[in-house]
């Protein structure tokens, strides 16, 4: 009896120590110490030596490892005996595919549940697996099986992309994101490349490019939307280009239809972040929106002047969407949210719209006359809000009427600059234009910033000043030289002196309004003209006068040289 009660005793502490060393290897596999786990076991129980953990993960991240690698070449064995099958012609072709297809979705459900359960490496496999059998086949597919027309490969890429990116999402897999992401671009770039068909494409293009923004915006991968925003770019681009050539497969419909849509989606996922979500923008959101607002809004004008469709239409749609941005710039982000960075960027959106619509909208001379109502408006605002976005505008819109009505070849000329015709004739709209772009000059000027407001808020009166300036002495050139040289042998001579004159009388005039406290930019132009005198007088005076009007020439620009600096030093 007592030896049975022994061999007993014995049994249990064999067993005892063998659940402890159980518990200590356990222990180390949670990262708990072996103290820890040696607290539940018997102090007279015998210890075993515990393995270092870090030891114990690499040994199980390479089996891990190998594990997958096989059982991946596995999966691609099963998608090379379906090839061989099809090859063989034991099954039909298209059978083949479609058994293929189904063979490739198992592993992105296996990939999904996997990542479910917390097994994140197998997870990742199964998606490289599911990638590795998938694009491929698709590729053959439309290209060697001729069973995809182009609508339906890029149908069938942008679920295959979808199905990935779903599963990606889900289980938080950025590693299956990017495989999948980059897998696409590329089967798509080729594809595009060889079928010689870019439209629907592009549509999958912008829809991908749109998903990976979002996942940007909510799982905070931000570096996977850069790529596909670039080749989408690149693809409508493209689309734009092949558009035009009417021996192309791609129509103006399609790629007018792929443009809408790029802007559409971009800039709505952008106002949506910005407006609704009350965030600030950020530098990816710039530069797509400057390339969306080119390829897309720029491709599509250049499309429908190109092609005379749809001119009327796009520029009605682009003039209301500007109006629509500068009422959410001024009235939302400026009074509501206060954030600078969004205000620049919703005005900047609203100038290129504005003045695209209207280019679109409006022949030559009513374009200029629309431009300097623009620019009239623009200096209102920017006065009444302070705003130097606004009068920076402004600014745009004038020098943009005046280059529509020639006012700027004029203010050139005026300013001294050499002109191919000596006194070329001045349109209507170019005077209107002038009109305008004095009286924005003094809005800004002369009620503007007060006598110690800092030199950039002053730009913009400064430059409106500048083109004024110039723009009045070309006019008035143009106006003269013809009754004053006339037919005259000397005529290059006359000319010469008087645009000397006119120089003279600008930089005279600026130093004497520059006595006011509240046109000090009128002083800044005082010096640069008197230099602008003197080269002209070298370059032009010594070549065209003859004595006698060099003697007046002289005369003029030595006064000048003398008063404006003594007048423009009482100013200061």
């Amino acid at each position: 009896m007592q030896d049975r009660l022994s061999r007993i005793e014995s049994q249990l502490q064999t067993i005892t120590a063998q659940l402890g060393d159980l518990e200590r290897r356990l222990a180390a596999l949670e990262g708990r110490g072996p103290a820890e786990a040696g607290a539940s076991v018997e102090p007279g129980a015998a210890a075993t030596p515990v393995p270092d953990l870090a030891t114990t993960a690499r040994r199980l991240d390479a089996a891990s490892a190998l594990t997958f690698i096989g059982r991946t070449l596995v999966v691609l064995a099963g998608a090379y005996l379906l090839r061989a099958l099809t090859d063989s012609g034991t099954l039909a072709p298209r059978v083949g595919v479609a058994v293929g297809m189904a063979y490739a979705l198992t592993w992105i459900v296996m990939a999904d549940r996997e990542g479910a359960r917390g097994r994140r490496g197998s997870a990742a496999f199964h998606g490289l697996a599911f990638a590795l059998i998938g694009l491929p086949l698709l590729f053959e597919a439309t290209l060697r099986f001729k069973f995809l027309s182009t609508t339906a490969s890029a149908a069938s890429l942008t679920a295959f992309a979808a199905v990935s990116l779903a599963a990606a999402w889900r289980q938080r897999m950025r590693g299956l994101a990017w495989i999948v992401t980059l897998g696409v671009l590329a089967i798509t770039t080729v594809i595009m490349t060889l079928t010689g068909e870019v439209g629907p494409f592009a549509i999958g293009l912008v829809l991908l490019g749109v998903a990976t923004l979002w996942f940007g915006y909510v799982l905070d991968w931000v570096t996977l939307r850069w790529p596909v925003a670039l080749v989408t770019d690149l693809a409508v681009f493209a689309l734009t280009l092949r558009a035009v050539n009417p021996h192309n497969v791609d129509t103006p419909a399609t790629a007018l239809a792929v443009q809408l849509l790029l802007l559409t989606l971009y800039l709505g996922s952008f106002a949506t972040r910005t407006l609704f979500l009350n965030r600030d923008i950020i530098p990816f959101e710039i530069a797509q929106s400057v390339a969306a607002l080119t390829v897309g809004l720029g491709g599509a004008a250049y499309l429908t002047v190109s092609t005379g469709v749809g001119a009327t239409p796009l520029g009605l749609a682009s003039l209301v969407l500007g109006l629509a941005a500068y009422a959410v710039a001024i009235v939302f982000v400026e009074r509501r949210q206060r954030r600078r960075r969004n205000f620049h960027f919703y005005a900047a959106v609203a100038l290129v719209f504005t003045m695209t619509g209207c280019a679109l909208v409006l022949p030559v001379a009513p374009l200029a006359l629309a431009w300097a109502a623009c620019a009239l408006v623009a200096t209102a605002a920017g006065r009444s809000l302070n705003s130097l976005t606004l009068k920076s505008h402004a600014v745009v819109y004038a020098i943009a009427a005046a280059m529509v009505s020639q006012l700027l070849p004029h203010a050139a000329h005026g300013l001294g600059a050499p002109l191919a015709q000596p006194w070329p004739a001045v349109p209507l709209s170019a005077v209107l234009v002038l009109v305008a772009t004095a009286v924005c000059a003094w809005t800004l000027i002369a009620g503007g910033p007060g006598p110690h407001a800092s030199r950039l808020s002053r730009t913009p009166g400064f430059l409106l000043l500048t083109l004024s300036v110039g723009g009045v002495m070309g006019v008035a050139l143009a106006w003269t030289a013809p009754v004053i040289a006339g037919s005259s042998p000397d005529a290059p001579g006359i000319i010469a002196t008087l645009r000397t004159a006119w120089l003279v009388v600008a930089t005279l005039a600026l130093a004497r309004a520059a006595r006011s406290p509240l046109i000090l930019e009128a002083g800044w132009l005082v010096y640069p003209l008197l230099v602008v005198t003197g080269v002209k007088f070298l370059f032009e005076d010594f070549r065209a006068s003859r004595p006698a009007t060099l003697f007046v020439a002289f005369a003029l620009y030595g006064a000048a040289l003398i008063l404006a600096p003594r007048l423009r030093k009482r100013a200061t």
